[in-house]
């Protein structure tokens, strides 16, 4: 099993086609995407993948075409997360059949349960999988935050090898890291240079769906002590990162990535397109960063 789960890893959208269907060619030119852009690896049905309206055979179908599509250097993570614990234990089941090399695994959201339901619910998934997952912890959707005393109680658990810690809360990164024997990554775009700083391991990001080389350029530029560099390519990609966010997750995201003409910028309900006031200043942000970054030598 292996343990390390660190780098740069794309929360990849789940690309419809006009009737909601699953655009197939568009799915392939993410996926190029992300080989071009050289990262680690890319993670299947998560938030930005609109988990919640896929069915469990349409999860499949995308892990396993990731894994027959990407190089074996590029890793697939798949999200089988959710607030029921024996459907999580049989999506984890059926992802590591389709080919998933780790799990997401997010805190059970709305139940809210205590320490002790956490560690049932995170140990029922290993004992069944015997397989990596990293722990998601996102209070801004779950409605808990952990301490960082539970952080790493969870991270106890032998299969629990990773942490997407996407609380934004660089003290909580910090002090759950070092006490911990687990990877610990930035699930916040905007932390992913300063959590490198105190011991983080890599990202699972939203920004990397449209820039995916510029989050590899500073992880490699920081592991090579080029602090310079990787200051100047986040104080560039920054205002992209925060137009991400200007409405729910991935509408920003699908807007750029449709603009680039990597998908088509449709939704399935209850999630809808960016407004054209936010979609236009999202276009505006990625055309400058573009030629920012072409200055800089990154594709």
């Amino acid at each position: 099993m292996t343990k390390s789960i660190a780098g740069v890893y794309t929360a990849i959208v789940t690309p419809f086609d006009r009737d909601g269907n699953l655009d197939w060619d568009s799915y392939e030119k993410l996926l190029q995407h992300q080989i071009d852009g050289r990262v680690d690896g890319v993670v299947i049905s998560g938030t930005t993948g609109e988990s919640p309206t896929l069915t469990v055979q349409e999860k499949l179908a995308l892990i396993r075409k990731a894994r027959a599509f990407l190089p074996e250097t590029i890793k697939v993570m798949a999200g089988t997360g959710s607030n029921n614990t024996q459907a999580s234990i049989e999506l984890s089941k059926l992802a590591v059949d389709a080919g998933a090399d780790s799990l997401l695994v997010v805190t059970p959201p709305y139940n809210k349960p205590s320490l002790a339901g956490l560690k049932l619910h995170f140990q029922s998934i290993a004992d069944a999988v015997n397989h990596p997952i990293c722990l998601y912890h996102v209070p801004g959707r779950t409605g808990q935050k952990l301490s960082a005393d539970e952080l790493v109680e969870l991270c106890k658990i032998k299969q629990v090898v990773a942490v997407k810690e996407a609380s934004a809360d660089i003290g909580l990164f910090s002090r759950s890291e070092m006490n911990s024997d687990a990877d610990y990554l930035s699930g916040d775009d905007a932390s992913f240079l300063p959590t490198l700083a105190v011991g983080g391991t890599g990202v699972i990001s939203v920004v990397t769906n449209v820039f995916p080389g510029a989050f590899r350029e500073i992880y490699d530029c920081y592991q090579k002590g080029d602090i310079t560099r990787a200051k100047t390519i986040h104080k560039a990609i920054f205002p992209v990162i925060d137009a991400m966010f200007l409405e729910c997750n991935p509408a920003p995201a699908k807007a750029a990535l449709a603009h680039l003409g990597l998908c088509q910028n449709h939704f399935r309900a209850p999630l809808v397109p960016a407004s054209q006031a936010s979609a236009e200043k999202v276009i505006k942000l990625v055309s400058e960063a573009e030629s920012v970054f072409e200055d800089l030598g990154i594709k």
